[in-house]
């Protein structure tokens, strides 16, 4: 429904709706290309739609460009952010001026995209399956899972831990990030918790069409996997095997591995979906690698949210239980398997 904000009921016939509150997109654009964006792109580039544009650099052509569109010829002059530019100046400090600012932007109406929905206009939303939490995690979660409960389901959201994005002026490294939206929230983080575990768990919903909450990280890196490389672990694009999986899960079309942090894809399903979903390969060393739980990297993030959490007021306790179940569990994973546990030994457990 959308990227930070999504207004959610609960319907008569039981069911959750929602609806994006949000007029149109105010997206970042660095590395918005063909290969990842092809509908954006096409409005970017192809279709005449008006854009608002800003900190991008402004060629001699008077075309917008922005650094990772991954179009050629790359172009060799205009004005930016900070003046005029050519390609291979440097600052007072010697440092390589980039194209565009990490925080450029590309502005447009919702309604342009070849994939929107007028559903979202008529007051009465979409029946919403799925919720799904996603941080920019380079190291720790795994690539997508569903929590078990809907009170589980909060505590991912609750968990989110992220890089930095340009969006946080100034902000570096890595950072807890409360649902990922951590500027819109109003009020307290313990009274938006609060509302979210009585808004999921509660009786109205209908059984039948109780939605799934889940995790989803794109952002595993080689590095953080025994390599040696700073890249991704996969590619942009197998978010739509991710969704997909998640659409057949909230739906009992698949089956999964129950572990401490909720329920992982298995192998044979998401083989499946890659080659259905996107033509791609999906080898099976590559899933080892990205749905092993990694229990001492797991157990840090816990131990950092316990602690963060533990300064906060009015946090409901339910946040802490779940918290403490999960350690306990990942650390007896740890005492049977050791430090790394891969998807087979979590069946077999």
């Amino acid at each position: 429904m959308g990227d930070d904000l999504a207004q959610c009921w609960i319907a008569e016939n039981g069911s959750i709706r929602s609806i994006n509150p949000e007029k149109g997109i105010f997206g970042i654009v660095e590395d918005v290309n063909w290969d990842g964006d092809p509908l954006l792109m096409k409005l970017l580039r192809e279709v005449g739609t008006e854009v608002i544009w800003s900190n991008v650099l402004i060629d001699e052509s008077d075309t917008p460009q922005w650094v990772g569109n991954n179009e050629e010829p790359p172009p060799q002059k205009g004005v930016n952010f900070q003046g005029p530019w050519e390609r291979g100046m440097v600052d007072k400090n010697g440092k390589e001026v980039p194209m565009s600012h990490p925080n450029s932007r590309c502005t447009l109406t919702n309604s342009a995209l070849g994939n929107y929905s007028a559903e979202n206009e008529n007051g009465d939303g979409v029946e919403t399956r799925i919720v799904t939490y996603s941080g920019r995690d380079g190291d720790t979660m795994p690539p997508v899972w569903v929590a078990r409960t809907s009170d589980e389901g909060v505590v991912i959201g609750a968990c989110i831990v992220s890089a930095a994005t340009a969006t946080e002026v100034g902000a570096t490294g890595v950072r807890r990030q409360p649902w990922a939206n951590a500027p819109f929230i109003p009020g307290s983080l313990g009274e938006y918790m609060a509302a979210q575990f009585e808004f999921f768990g509660s009786a109205k919903i209908a059984a039948d069409k109780r939605p799934i909450l889940s995790g989803l990280n794109y952002f595993l890196t080689h590095e953080a996997r025994g390599g040696d490389s700073k890249k991704l672990l996969g590619e942009k694009k197998d978010v739509k095997a991710w969704m997909a999986w998640l659409e057949r899960r909230a739906h009992n079309e698949v089956d999964a591995i129950d572990t401490p942090i909720g329920y992982l894809p298995k192998y044979a399903d998401l083989k499946e979906l890659f080659k259905s979903k996107i033509d791609k390969a999906y080898p099976e060393e590559l899933y080892e690698k990205q749905f092993s739980l990694y229990i001492d990297n797991i157990i840090g993030r816990i131990d950092l949210q316990v602690e963060a959490y533990g300064k906060e007021s009015n946090i409901p306790q339910k946040l802490f239980d779940i918290l403490k179940k999960q350690r306990q569990e990942l650390t007896e994973l740890k005492d049977k398997f050791g430090s790394v546990v891969t998807p087979q030994q979590l069946e077999g457990a």
